[in-house]
């Protein structure tokens, strides 16, 4: 008799518990475990998140993380002209000070930070108004404003309910947020709240994104108030034609069955109204964005005068992407320009209104990334960078100067640079100097910024500096020294190596090499790829970050650690990208076949030994370049997607079309071929399965299907570890460290037979 899947879930988990723990032999004093790659301080050293200038341009405010706890984060202060090297920083806020008890979080909320990849707690966003007088923040549900005359933080709201995407207006004279799905608005003279939506229920949200424009769009908000704080625009969505999916979570104290509306591929989506409010006085508006209700509302701007209201609305098959410029005070419409696809658009946009008239827009048209000006309706757009090269953000733009301020690569892809160019597309100049990644945050008036700077060798590091690229004051110097938390572990570290590969086409791709220095001449060692591999994502550049303690890891306990993005990996042109359309799970693997074989060829590879690991979409990909060669002989799979038919309409369809026949947006064989299930019967090597059992994007009925069809089949080559209440991105540090070890381990016993 077959076990009930609650019972296999226990049987499995426990089964991969009370294995033996494979003896990580050779592993030294000084190498990376999973308990310090998790430690407190972080071993990346301090960090500064979301660093902002005052809009006066005399200090710089960030997010900082404590010694002990770099999770909890508070507001501190850093004097522009002396920085925190001559102990001129100061805390504004303490988060938990100002809060007194635990935060408990929302459901909605704790949805919201998972869309976003925040995994901070304390205070983990805040705006400046932009008279420099006032800072917004939320906290434990509630609004605060911290006034830096009164030097003292004053709370806003104190409800039952949960107030999310909060802002506080350009003049400073009020806060907007949103609490049960309707907007507010509270004067902060008078304290008064007014409501500004109405209708909301459990079906119907206003001014709030839905889950597939939060997750695959990257629209984290629902509303918009205009520079004249004259009007908000905010979204309305239905969700009553979505389907309700019953979603188990399974977590230590008990299960809960989540009702959640989510939309399938093939299924239908959230239908979206677009309302404008005036605020001193009249009629709700709704605006014309068009007859067919099956679309996605990808983005809204104002113009720097407030008298338009600009929509890009997305075609539900991602082909078309059409800019609307609504008058807000009749809600009337009309076409701005339409971008379409052969194969699908990228939504980001970098729109930036002009005080003259008009905006500057980033389009994918040419191939690569790019910024165009449009001035008057009706006219060709003027496009103001070019090359075979991609502006990767808009940062600032300075009309006194006629100036525009970004960041992009023109050399290699490896890299990131900032650059400025005049509105006329003369005088390109890069800002940044460095072998690295390099990223910006401008002072509002473009005087100034914000630099970070890292590079395989150099944790992140950060500093002001002029709009020339001049530096200034030091605001977390960040040296590799004596005192950084990663000094112990210094003398093992391993720089990547980097090339080239030709796809099967001529196209070159790029790599990174880990190879362990302790390697004796005319010896062979395991290897294991690190893998992605889907499109929007690059993995490969010569930026620190985060994902190379797992990689580093391995090759302290002796494995040679390789990584390339495939065809289909992002910053490297739209054509690149491309080759992903219809195409998922099969290109793909092709590609990492080469990078397979450069690895057998290498003298110092045991080409009898080589793993695949990767998560989520690589936790995917690991499967498919089990099931689909014969490389590797293990791996380790996490929260992957195993039928896409089982993932959502906004992601899927954009590369794999619909999946119903008889659609006009339907491919014979992509979602078959794209499925694991179709190349199941190559997968016999061992492999760990790893996910999280209250993940609501890869949800974990994909791993539940394919226990179930493996169970089927008699194949007993699958390990399986689950984690009670964790989502897509664990945040459990103990969980965290289990995961890492349960990799290390699985690695070792597989590749290194111990």
């Amino acid at each position: 008799m077959r076990l009930s899947i609650i019972s296999l879930l226990a049987v499995t988990a426990l089964t991969a518990c009370n294995q033996q723990k494979p003896e990580l032999s050779g592993t030294k004093m000084g190498d990376l475990t999973p308990a310090i790659i998790h430690s407190d301080p972080v071993l990346s050293g301090p960090s500064l998140k979301k660093a902002s200038i005052s809009p006066d341009g005399t200090m710089v405010t960030v997010l900082q993380g404590r010694a002990d706890d770099a999770g909890q984060q508070d507001l501190w202060a850093y004097d522009l002209e002396t920085g925190p090297n001559q102990g001129k920083g100061k805390i504004l806020v303490s988060s938990t000070d100002l809060l007194g008890t635990p935060e408990i979080l929302s459901s909605e909320e704790k949805n919201r930070r998972e869309r976003m990849r925040e995994t901070g707690k304390g205070i983990v966003a805040y705006s400046w108004d932009s008279t420099g007088e006032h800072i917004l923040f939320p906290l434990g549900g509630d609004v605060y404003v911290y006034n830096l005359q009164q030097g003292k933080a004053a709370q806003v709201t104190n409800t039952q309910g949960f107030e999310t995407d909060a802002r506080i207006s350009g003049s400073g004279e009020f806060v907007s947020y949103v609490r049960e799905n309707d907007l507010y608005m509270t004067d902060l003279a008078t304290g008064r709240e007014k409501r500004l939506s109405f209708g909301a229920n459990n079906l119907v949200r206003n001014a709030t994104a839905s889950f597939v424009v939060q997750e695959e769009l990257a629209r984290n908000t629902g509303y918009w108030v205009s520079p004249t704080q004259m009007h908000v625009a905010y979204s309305q969505i239905d969700e009553s034609p979505i389907a309700v999916e019953h979603r188990i979570e399974f977590g230590a104290d008990g299960i809960d069955n989540i009702a959640q509306r989510y939309p399938f591929a093939g299924t239908d989506n959230a239908t979206v109204k677009l309302a404008i409010k005036p605020l001193l006085g009249g009629d709700l508006v709704w605006a014309d964005i068009g007859d067919n209700p099956d679309i996605y509302l990808a983005r809204v701007y104002w113009s720097k005068n407030g008298r338009h209201l600009y929509a890009g609305i997305l075609s539900r098959d991602h082909k078309t992407l059409t800019m609307l410029d609504i008058d807000p005070a009749t809600g009337n419409s009309r076409v701005v320009f339409k971008e379409t696809s052969k194969t699908w658009i990228n939504v980001r946009g970098d729109f930036k209104a002009l005080a003259g008239g008009g905006f500057l827009w980033s389009s994918e048209r040419s191939g690569f990334w790019h910024i165009y000006r449009y001035a008057t309706l009706g006219k060709e757009p003027v496009q103001i960078t070019k090359g075979n090269w991609p502006v990767s953000k808009v940062n600032c733009i300075d009309e006194g100067s006629q100036k525009i301020y970004f960041t992009g690569w023109q050399e290699t892809a490896l890299e990131q640079h900032i650059f400025s160019i005049d509105f006329d597309g003369e005088n390109l100049t890069q800002l940044s100097a460095g072998e690295g990644v390099h990223a910006a945050s401008f002072a509002k008036n473009c005087n100034a910024y914000i630099g970070t700077f890292s590079n395989k060798s150099t944790p992140t590091q950060t500093r002001a500096f002029k709009n020339d690229g001049t530096p200034l004051i030091w605001l977390n110097e960040n040296k590799l020294d004596g005192d950084h938390p990663y000094a112990p572990y210094l003398s093992s570290h391993v720089t990547p190596e980097f090339g080239q590969l030709a796809a099967s086409d001529g196209t070159m791709m790029d790599y990174m090499l880990y190879k362990p220095t302790d390697i004796k001449s005319g010896e062979k060692r395991p290897a294991v790829t690190i893998v992605y591999g889907g499109p929007g994502v690059q993995r490969v550049d010569k930026g620190w970050n985060n994902k190379i303690w797992l990689a580093q890891m391995l090759v302290d306990n002796g494995f040679v650690v390789f990584q390339m993005d495939n065809r289909g990996a992002s910053k490297r042109g739209k054509a690149f990208e491309d080759h992903l359309y219809r195409s998922m799970g099969i290109t793909e693997t092709i590609d990492q076949s080469v990078g397979a074989e450069f690895l057998k060829s290498l003298p110092f590879v045991d080409a009898d030994n080589m793993g695949v690991y990767g998560w989520s979409y690589g936790g995917y990909m690991t499967l498919h370049m089990l099931a689909q060669t014969d490389h590797y002989k293990a791996g380790v799979s996490g929260a992957p997607v195993t039928d896409w038919a089982l993932y959502d309409t906004a992601y899927t369809e954009r590369y794999l079309g619909d999946p119903r026949k008889g659609n006009p947006n339907y491919t014979k064989g992509a979602y078959e071929n794209a499925s694991l299930f179709a190349h199941l019967d190559g997968l016999t090597e061992p492999f760990l399965l790893i996910h999280g059992m209250a993940d609501d994007n890869v949800v974990f009925r994909h791993s539940v299907k394919l226990m179930d069809e493996m169970q089927k089949r008699g194949n007993h080559n699958m390990r399986v570890m689950t984690y009670p209440g964790e989502k897509h991105g664990f945040r459990s540090k103990a969980n965290k460290i289990h995961r890492d070890q349960e990799i290390l381990n699985f690695f070792v016993e597989n590749l290194r037979g111990q």
